[in-house]
């Protein structure tokens, strides 16, 4: 028997998964891993943590499939992006790592801009200037902990700080990379320009390997204490909103939509398509010659959440979803703007907050409930507006992530886009697209029997309702105006 293992490290939690070659979940394993927030704006996790939770989510995982580890033949990562920690040459953390979600380095963010434009930026990275990115943390570091700084070996974000502890290298691959702002996204590699403009040290960040490449057989030492095959291979893997991507089967002319805390709609390109009103980022894709158009609602599943703890703590999401389908298309004018962390794409406000509208007597609580499923379907369609006006053809939507589980959240997204909408049938198809890069690079599979593999990603189907379409879209474009005033008054 032969079987593939793949990590996925969030931002809140660690997921190991055994999967034979051909698709099938044998069995997985799910450990939470606490933020560390000591003062406002600062947002940190041990990044020894990521390791040992790491290590108790694989031997878990092994037991659930009731297999043993000496069956895995490769292993890859599919990680968080942007969050990083300083190692010594030995590759031991100089202090916790820095996630993505601090935003401690608003001033450095200024600093970029003050030598390169916001489109000049945008052109080279795909990216806006934003304190969440890598580089500008790196030049907070410089300034508040210099000593930090000049005693750090590499800079590794959670992909590559797994990989280093799987197989002794200090790599990361593009889809990682693209996130540190300090990556050429149209010639995949660093940025020259930006290296030098920021003098940053170019040998303190990891090298860049393609995903799915393979790095060797596992250190022994790592397989010894896991109780895994000595002469399985290591693989770069990738960031997981990509992983997820990939184990989803994203192909021309279907995006991608992960329904987790955030959102990510993502598509495919064969060039790096740069949107000229800076709307939409761009990042490589996990396979060559490949580009990923993704844009984010940041509370999507996270506003579900919210609105569970807040006003129906004791309620499960089944009920909410009956509660919700009670509640006629529109929720009885109530309307819900899912910017309970700032508006992401294709918006990009960092004012503007969440908010009911149209509240009244006759609301009620499934109207409530509705409201907030259909504000984020309206987000959806916002950005797959923008992708469709930079000639991207999209006919079908496939869904991941908890939120697609829901009896009634992808019958809403398919009512109000107007695409048919595939269910995937893992909700964490992360570490699937893992350990199709594992395949990869260990020979077990090719990108030729990518669609063979990959197929049974869907396991079921969703097709606009025609009686609902006519009435979403009187419903949508009334939300879009009314969220048009909301972002001039802010």
């Amino acid at each position: 028997m032969k079987t593939l293992l793949g990590i996925d490290l969030g931002t809140t939690g660690c997921k190991a998964a055994i999967y034979s070659p051909e698709g099938d979940l044998l069995g997985e394993s799910y450990l939470e891993i606490p933020l560390i927030k000591p003062a406002p704006g600062v947002v940190e996790q041990d990044a020894a943590q990521w390791w040992t939770l790491t290590e108790e989510a694989i031997r878990r995982a092994l037991l659930s499939a009731g297999v043993d580890g000496r069956t895995v033949q490769a292993l890859s990562v599919s990680s968080q992006g942007i969050s990083f920690v300083p190692v010594d040459e030995e590759g031991h953390p100089l202090s916790n790592a820095i996630n993505w979600l601090d935003t401690r380095a608003t001033a450095e963010a200024e600093t970029i801009l003050s030598r390169f434009s916001e489109a000049g930026l945008f052109t080279l990275t795909g990216k806006r200037a934003s304190p969440a990115y890598v580089l500008p943390k790196l030049l907070w570091l410089r300034g508040h902990q210099p000593d930090r700084y000049r005693r750090t070996h590499k800079f590794l974000m959670a992909h590559d700080y797994l990989l280093f502890q799987f197989s002794g290298q200090f790599v990361t691959d593009p889809t990682m990379a693209s996130g540190t702002l300090l990556h050429d996204v149209a010639h995949p590699g660093w940025s020259a320009e930006l290296i030098e403009a920021f003098d940053i040290a170019v040998g303190q960040l990891p090298g860049i390997k393609r995903s799915g490449t393979s790095l060797g057989t596992i250190r022994p030492e790592v397989a010894k204490a896991l109780g895994l095959n000595e002469k399985a291979i290591v693989v770069v893997g990738g960031q997981d909103q990509k992983c997820a991507a990939l184990g989803a089967r994203i192909r021309p002319g279907a995006a991608t939509v992960s329904l987790g805390t955030a959102s990510a709609i993502s598509c495919l390109v064969d060039r790096p398509l740069i949107d000229p009103e800076r709307r939409i980022p761009l990042f490589p894709f996990l396979v060559p010659d490949t580009w990923d158009l993704e844009g984010v609602v940041g509370t999507a599943g996270g506003a579900f959440r919210w609105l569970r703890e807040t006003l129906f703590p004791d309620t499960s999401y089944k009920t909410l979803d009956e509660m919700a389908a009670h509640s006629s298309p529109g929720a009885n004018g109530v309307c819900f703007y899912p910017h309970l962390s700032g508006a992401g794409s294709p918006h990009w406000r960092v004012d503007v907050w969440g908010a009911f509208l149209g509240l009244t007597l006759a609301a009620g609580p499934g109207d409530l409930v509705r409201s907030v499923l259909e504000g984020v379907a309206f987000q959806i369609r916002a950005n797959l507006e923008v992708l469709e006006s930079l000639g991207i053809a999209i006919e079908e939507l496939i869904l991941s992530g908890g939120g697609a589980h829901s009896s009634l959240w992808p019958r809403i997204i398919s009512d109000v886009t107007g695409k048919p909408v595939g269910i995937a049938e893992s909700a964490d198809v992360a570490t699937w697209g893992a350990c199709i890069l594992a395949g990869i690079g260990a020979g077990l599979l090719t990108e030729d029997d990518l669609e063979q593999r990959t197929i049974r990603a869907k396991s079921s189907h969703f097709s606009s309702q025609s009686e609902c379409l006519g009435c979403y879209e009187e419903i949508y474009h009334r939300y879009r105006i009314q969220e048009e005033k909301l972002m001039r008054e802010a």
